[in-house]
């Protein structure tokens, strides 16, 4: 059997004739007693007695009613949920990030969001330290993510938010005479203090350090990057910090200064190529307008639309 049969069969219960949930239904009546009568056969039991004055349930019949209007509730309830989703009435979204990233312009991004889309659900998911916001990607545990750019995989699609500047960070004993302008070849006999290689700093300075024919001294390596200016301020080494964790270091003490050139880093959206759900899209669609920067053309996504 299937929902049109039963809702067939629930309108003849109600109007009480094949006539009359015909015209309600706007069918013909005989597309509609041939639906019953292949339920019946379906079910190899009758359903109705044709009686002078109509239609009347059979024990069989009977027996049937409250299931079909179960099953026509679920389907009905199923139905407001799809749709829902569909309008972004409701809804969830996965939306993968490193932790620095996670403070901005993340939480931004999704205050935006939740205020357009109240009811759609929004799961932050840190990638930790076995794993990154690409492999995310590719096995499916979300749809979109906010990462550092360019993307390894270019199966993945990009787009540009903003550039995230690296300024160094000098213990508190530094000498204050120590230039505003910190050149990158000083980096040579300066103790640093870093998280592990394969994370967007680490490899930012030793990529601009190989570039310059040295390896940067990294003499402490710490797991979980946003501790890095505690040690700075602790007297530890020297390290680069995002200007959120510059301006916090300076309030410990720590002397912040630029380089010579300047590190830094482009930071986006990365998403998956092909059809995104609603609420991935509506989530692409408004960080896009939301950018500060732009250095990429519109995702391929928008071509969708």
């Amino acid at each position: 059997m299937d929902s049109r049969q039963l809702r067939y069969f629930l309108a003849v219960v109600e109007h009480g004739s094949v006539t009359r949930a015909a015209e309600v239904l706007f069918v013909a009546q005989p597309a509609l007693s041939q639906s019953l009568r292949g339920l019946e056969s379906e079910l190899g039991v009758e359903l109705f007695r044709r009686v002078p004055r109509g239609m009347e349930l059979t024990d069989a019949g009977v027996a049937l009613l409250g299931p079909a209007r179960q099953v026509m509730q679920s389907s009905q309830h199923a139905d407001n949920v799809v749709r829902g989703i569909a309008t972004l009435e409701q809804g969830w979204l996965d939306v993968a990030s490193p932790p620095d990233l996670a403070v901005e312009p993340l939480v931004s991004l999704v205050a935006r969001f939740r205020a357009r889309y109240p009811g759609v659900w929004v799961n932050l998911i840190d990638p930790g330290p076995n794993a990154d916001v690409e492999s995310l990607l590719r096995n499916a545990r979300c749809e979109v993510g906010v990462d550092y750019l360019p993307a390894d995989d270019d199966k993945l699609s990009t787009y540009g938010l903003g550039r995230r500047r690296l300024l160094l960070g000098l213990p508190p004993e530094a000498s204050r005479t120590q230039s505003v302008n910190f050149p990158i070849d000083g980096l040579a006999d300066l103790p640093l203090v870093a998280g592990p290689r394969g994370t967007a700093v680490r490899d930012e300075v030793e990529r601009v350090c190989a570039e310059r024919g040295f390896t940067p001294r990294v003499v402490v390596e710490v797991e979980h990057e946003h501790n890095v200016y505690l040690l700075v301020a602790a007297g530890a080494g020297a390290a680069f910090l995002t200007e959120p964790e510059a301006r916090r270091s300076e309030r410990r003490g720590v002397r912040v200064v630029r380089t010579e050139p300047e590190l830094g880093h482009d930071f986006g959206l990365v998403f998956r190529s092909g059809p995104l759900s609603p609420a991935a899209r509506a989530f692409v669609t408004l960080a896009t307008a939301a950018r500060t920067d732009v250095i990429r053309e519109p995702p391929p996504d928008e071509r969708d639309r």
